[in-house]
């Protein structure tokens, strides 16, 4: 009698090869198109005062130059565009500091690099008045020329509640001698708890 053979089915073979190159060009795109956001002065803990009214006017997502007041009296000048922030500070992921206050040293420069108690990593371009006003001048000129004048800074005012008034005043006048008279004042919501 004769055996019956058996006959091998082939077995399905999926070609792995098109989707593991569909998804390393999609990879690829998305590393060469996505713009990173470069940690902002946010590591700085400022708290906010509060306020009972409530501007509902949306801060726009770029070109914003952020200055944020510590307890301390440290003002801290950033700005989201990391191609200006080099041509004035040196560096993309720069800051400028500045300590109105000529009678005493930063808690910048005091703690040898720390804020708030936390470790500063960020280069630190420390500027006396002369330089500050220059460098708020010199941030938005160059902001114009990288974007042939179609794009301007908002200035947005981060500041503890518990700074000095004196050094808001002196920011203020800052402001007033670089023509830099529109701003946006960062404030908490005050909460209606009832005690």
């Amino acid at each position: 009698m004769k055996k019956a053979r058996s006959i091998k089915k082939p077995g399905v073979n999926i070609d792995m090869t098109p989707l593991v190159d569909v998804i390393m060009l999609l990879l690829t795109f998305f590393m060469l198109v996505a713009t990173f956001k470069v940690e902002s002065t946010e590591a700085i803990d400022v708290k906010l005062p509060e306020s009972v009214v409530t501007d509902t006017t949306k801060l726009p997502e770029k070109d914003i130059m952020t200055l944020t007041l510590t307890k301390a009296g440290d003002v801290f000048l950033d700005v989201d565009n990391y191609k200006v922030k080099e041509k004035v500070f040196g560096d993309p992921f720069g800051v400028g500091l500045f300590h109105p206050d000529s009678t005493s040293k930063s808690e910048y420069e005091t703690t040898g690099g720390n804020v708030g108690g936390k470790p500063f990593k960020r280069k630190v371009t420390i500027l006396n008045r002369a330089q500050f006003e220059k460098a708020l001048v010199d941030l938005r000129v160059a902001l114009k020329n990288e974007t042939n004048g179609k794009s301007d800074f908002r200035i947005v005012l981060k500041g503890d509640m518990e700074t000095d008034y004196g050094i808001v005043e002196d920011l203020m006048a800052i402001f007033k001698a670089t023509k830099n008279t529109r701003f946006a004042l960062v404030t908490d919501v005050k909460s209606d708890s009832k005690e």
